[in-house]
């Protein structure tokens, strides 16, 4: 009897087994799936931070050159900070209302710091993949006086 159903066995192995393809793809797709999410969904969250970042640099780079025209310090803030909001409005999906900006003026240099919290974007809080840091700063600097 053990021997009857020993060489079922080997005759289903040998050749009947082996023959069936039936269910490969969907073992193949159970495999590659997760890893073909997981890939595309980093895509989608680390560009929409990539093109988060580069907003907020832009931001900060023109309100740098805005704050240029200021006659003083506090002119030169406004300047930039306006220029700030600006700027974040006209990109599309940013809230300029999550954007702080600070300026440094010691008379030589002038330095715009932007700072924004992406922490509730949709696209950098999916658990799928690990999220880049939401909270992005940048800084600018552009020399005064001149030559």
């Amino acid at each position: 009897m053990v021997l009857q159903r020993l060489e079922c066995l080997r005759r289903l192995m040998s050749g009947a087994l082996r023959a069936d393809v039936q269910g490969t793809a969907a073992i193949e797709m159970a495999i590659a799936l997760p890893i073909l999410l997981a890939l595309i969904m980093g895509i989608i969250s680390y560009g929409d931070w990539f093109l988060t970042a580069h907003t907020v640099q832009q931001a900060a780079n023109d309100a740098a050159r805005a704050a240029i025209a200021g006659l003083t310090s506090d002119e030169r803030r406004d300047l930039a900070s306006n220029n700030v909001k600006t700027m974040l409005a006209r990109g599309g999906a940013l809230d300029p209302a999550k954007a702080t900006t600070s300026l440094t003026d010691d008379g030589a240099t002038l330095a715009v710091q932007v700072s924004y919290d992406a922490s509730l974007d949709p696209l950098l809080r999916m658990s799928f993949v690990v999220s880049p840091n939401p909270h992005i700063q940048r800084n600018a600097a552009i020399v005064l006086g001149g030559m």
